[in-house]
């Protein structure tokens, strides 16, 4: 069902032309990350299995860390890109550690079941806050596709700092997959301008805390520092099978 929408995969369902597997419980391995992100495997002999590329130049590098090798060499921004970029995030004066919050609402609301509410990241944030930043709380950094919910945090919390490439754009009913063909060169600039100052916001936050439900998380989990540690990258809707898609 993953990236398609509910109606999509319930017609190819009724259609009979395709066989479809659906494992037992047992057969799914489960374990309790506590929010973290289960990725490959909860064993961390598993998890950080050393590979090899000898003709790529890899030897003995730990499945993770290659992945993230990977990214940086297939996934590269044009340096005017990227240094628009990362002059928006500069504007936001996040020059100490900061606290990255995804928020993904739209049309992920076709898909699967989204949150409604920011509590979930206000609880989330708030742990984080003590057990990696000394008790003291940092700006928060918001990327998301629904505006409306920076009002939303900041009456949650009056006092803490959000900061948001919102402030400077208008995506106030969320992104729709659909409504793109029907942009214009500037809004499609616009769009792309924004999401990739969020995604390089994300990806050099001190710690992260966002939704299983979206692939960018997927993919921000990938830009991060190689020394990022799983315990600086937090779900509020934990993946609802451990270990996958990763």
């Amino acid at each position: 069902q993953m990236g398609l929408e509910k109606g999509q995969f319930e017609e190819i369902m009724a259609s009979g032309r395709h066989h479809f597997i659906t494992p037992k419980p047992k057969e799914i391995s489960r374990a309790d990350h506590e929010g973290r992100s289960s990725l490959t495997s909860g064993n961390p002999k598993e998890r950080f299995q050393l590979m090899s590329l000898p003709h790529l130049g890899y030897t003995d590098v730990d499945r993770i860390s290659l992945k993230k090798h990977f990214l940086r060499r297939m996934f590269r921004l044009k340096p005017h890109v990227r240094d628009a970029a990362c002059n928006r995030v500069a504007s936001h004066g996040l020059e100490n550690d900061y606290i990255a919050l995804s928020v993904r609402r739209g049309d992920k609301e076709t898909e699967t079941s989204i949150l409604h509410t920011v509590r979930p990241y206000i609880k989330a944030a708030e742990h984080a806050v003590k057990s990696h930043f000394g008790g003291v709380r940092p700006a928060f950094f918001v990327a998301t596709d629904d505006c409306a919910v920076m009002a939303e945090f900041r009456k949650s919390r009056p006092k803490w700092n959000f900061v948001s490439e919102c402030d400077n754009a208008s995506e106030e009913n969320g992104f729709v997959f659909k409504e793109m063909k029907f942009w214009n060169d500037e809004q499609t600039d616009a769009h792309f301008g924004k999401f990739i100052a969020e995604m390089i916001a994300m990806a050099t936050a001190k710690y992260w805390i966002g939704v299983a439900s979206t692939n960018v998380s997927y993919w921000i989990y990938f830009m991060r520092s190689l020394d990022a540690e799983d315990d600086t990258f937090f779900w509020v809707d934990p993946p609802r099978i451990p270990g996958l898609p990763w």
